[in-house]
């Protein structure tokens, strides 16, 4: 009978250990694949980044040239993928305390 509640024991571990597996592989593609777009006030410039805070896409609108002059323009695009970053750590930041709180 030991033997019994020992192979069942060891059979639920291996399928939570499979399970956490499962898990953390799909978390890593979602993380992998994560991106954020910020945009300006008026909406004619978005700057899109990825999980490592890497410019990934810049949007400009035909209008963007005459709202944003050039000396304006090259910081606007850093402000925005910096923006966009942010919001991203605070996503993963807040999604780490709730599995933290629900471990």
């Amino acid at each position: 009978m030991a033997v019994l509640d020992g192979t069942r024991g060891a059979a639920a571990l291996l399928a939570e250990v499979e399970r956490r597996e499962a898990e953390l592989a799909r978390l890593d593609e979602e993380f992998r694949a994560a991106r954020v777009t910020a945009r300006s006030h008026d909406r004619t410039v978005a700057v899109t980044v990825d999980v490592r805070g890497h410019v990934v896409e810049v949007d400009l609108a035909p209008t963007s040239a005459r709202a944003h002059p050039p000396e304006r323009l090259g910081p606007l695009i850093v402000e925005l993928a910096e923006r966009a970053a942010d919001s991203l750590r605070e996503h993963y930041a807040r999604r780490a305390e709730i599995a933290r709180a629900l471990a």
